[in-house]
């Protein structure tokens, strides 16, 4: 990731640790460099922690279905999501960019985190959400919070998705039973994803 901040290298790396995790490759302090403005860096288990049964604070699992949650050498996404938000508790002007996001200032990261907790890992066939490719929710760290926050109240299943005319992933585009919204015409989000109503089927089509 990259982070533009008044905050210098080794306070983000005292955010890290306090957060649980670690800069990537930063046996001799060498995991935070300089580029252009920001700072560029990766996130890394903390072995440092005690392991338990799940693995390793923030351990993430494969995406794979056949894989039966194996367990990868790299922060899940709580994991980047508690150390973005300490970071933007230290700097609330801080942008951080990362490879499926780009977030100005505190307000902007915590209106549009949750949504990324529904970005798919998986395939179409066997869709993984990246708030699920890790070991969170079994409990065993009393102080990660697995939970999603912000103001996502839909809760997705493949069986939504899959029965999505258009296969979308996006939670503001199912309601509170379940279905889609292809079927409404008034719904404003269909025509801003390039998708046009269609008066003789009543869906909007691709």
């Amino acid at each position: 990731m990259k982070v533009w901040t008044t905050l210098t290298p080794d306070e983000l790396r005292d955010i890290a640790a306090s957060v649980g995790v670690k800069i990537h490759s930063d046996y001799a302090g060498s995991g935070i460099c300089k580029n252009g403005r920001a700072w560029n860096f990766r996130l890394a288990l903390n072995s440092d922690i005690p392991k338990r049964d799940s693995g390793y604070k923030y351990q993430r699992v494969s995406a794979s279905t056949y894989q039966n949650n194996r367990r990868v050498a790299a922060v899940c996404w709580h994991g980047h999501r508690d150390f973005m938000r300490a970071v933007f508790a230290r700097d609330a002007d801080a942008r951080i960019k990362s490879a499926i996001s780009d977030y100005r200032g505190s307000e902007a990261f915590e209106l549009d985190f949750p949504a990324t907790a529904y970005r798919n890992v998986g395939s179409l066939m066997y869709p993984m959400f990246m708030k699920d490719t890790c070991t969170c929710s079994w409990g065993e760290y009393e102080d990660v919070d697995a939970s999603i926050g912000g103001t996502t109240s839909v809760r997705m299943q493949q069986s939504m998705i899959t029965a999505c005319p258009h296969v979308i992933f996006t939670p503001d585009h199912y309601r509170a039973d379940g279905s889609c919204k292809c079927d409404d015409p008034h719904d404003a989000n269909m025509g801003e994803w390039g998708y046009v109503w269609d008066e003789t089927s009543r869906m909007w089509a691709a």
